[in-house]
């Protein structure tokens, strides 16, 4: 069921206001977004990115950050739906990020369920991967 006007809104400050605290590194404000449940869930595009409760979603980030001088999320096209007192999102993102001198912008896809927690909506899955290029762009050994 997609979501009403305001209802995206509400969600899509939450993705945005994490985006920000992202940005900032600010880690205090980046666990107050997700859920305090054990089983909140994050998952990067690499790997080793399997972080589990919020102890572990903010290791993954400090990682990040370590990685990184400069690093700002927009969002894209996005899909808002909900049930009840859960919401579910899919957008595409571009991340600029920078280290040193080097610098890019990556295309990537995130997903997130969120859950209303007394009237706020708190992160409880958040997903985030990187779109393969397109088919024409592939060099495969199918070919």
């Amino acid at each position: 069921m997609y979501a009403t006007a305001s209802l995206e809104a509400e969600v899509m400050v939450v993705l945005r206001e994490l985006a920000s605290a992202y940005a900032c590194r600010d880690s205090e404000r980046v666990l107050e977004l997700f859920s305090e449940e054990p089983d909140a869930l994050m998952l990067g595009t690499g790997q080793e990115e399997k972080s589990i409760g919020l102890a572990g979603i903010l290791n993954q980030f400090r990682t990040d950050w370590e990685q990184l001088d400069t690093v700002r999320i927009r969002f894209g096209w996005r899909s808002v739906s909900c049930h009840g007192d859960v919401a579910w999102v899919a957008t595409d993102c571009y991340m600029f990020v920078q280290a040193g001198y080097r610098q890019t912008e990556i295309p990537l896809r995130m997903t997130a369920v969120m859950i209303d927690h007394d009237g706020q909506w708190k992160i409880s899955q958040l997903h985030i991967s990187s779109p393969v290029l397109p088919e024409e762009e592939v060099d495969t050994a199918l070919e």
